[in-house]
């Protein structure tokens, strides 16, 4: 699979904290240009992924620069932190920060069937939360298209984050929930001949 050569993190308006920027960004090139694969930093957007995991090595290699980068992703008050907010001509910096704070060290790859749910793909749109001890929690689905209603992707969604889990957000010894995060997946129900189907169409239209 072909890797990341590198990633350009955009100038920062604070001149004042310039010197400290320029080495997260040397330590951000070697980490991400190593141990990241592109498919995790295409088709980063307003969501954050919690059906890609990253591998144990990627996510210890990630803790050792969370308190280094922290107050260029985070705004932080109290026990609670949010993702900072980035213009679309700085994606990259986003992606970074999806990475190192809100993409799952495990990835559940097991879920309680839905009551009621027929075969086929649903496109689920979600707000949730990282607790301190980095699971998923407060899930609200905001948007369905596809084969599950509404109430069957609230239970299809708290059904596959139960073993889905996070490192813990730790700033400065201190353990954080990370807040106002959103979400979407592709659930797919059926036989592994309609996955593959789906799979193969994921841009195809969606039935409602």
């Amino acid at each position: 699979m072909e890797r990341v050569k590198y990633l350009l993190l955009s100038n920062f308006d604070s001149q004042v904290n310039a010197g400290k920027v320029i080495n997260v960004v040397k330590k951000l090139f070697l980490l991400v240009s190593v141990l990241i694969s592109s498919s995790l930093l295409l088709g980063f957007d307003s969501f954050c992924s919690i059906d890609k995991e990253l591998n144990k090595d990627t996510a210890k290699k990630l803790k050792e620069v969370r308190n280094q980068t922290h107050s260029i992703c985070l705004n932080c008050s109290g026990d609670s932190c949010t993702l900072k907010s980035w213009p679309t001509e700085k994606s990259n910096d986003a992606a970074i920060c999806k990475l190192l704070f809100c993409t799952p060290s495990r990835v559940s790859r097991v879920f309680k069937l839905p009551e009621g749910a027929e075969n086929g793909k649903s496109l689920i749109s979600f707000d949730y939360f990282i607790t301190p001890k980095g699971k998923i929690k407060g899930v609200d689905v905001t948007n369905v298209k596809g084969s599950m209603n509404e109430r069957q992707a609230y239970k299809y969604l708290t059904s596959f984050a139960k073993k889905t889990s996070f490192e813990p957000l730790i700033i400065e010894g201190k353990n954080y929930q990370l807040l106002s995060l959103s979400g979407q997946v592709i659930a797919v129900i059926g036989s592994q001949d309609d996955i593959n189907k789906y799979q193969a169409n994921d841009t195809g239209i969606w039935r409602n």
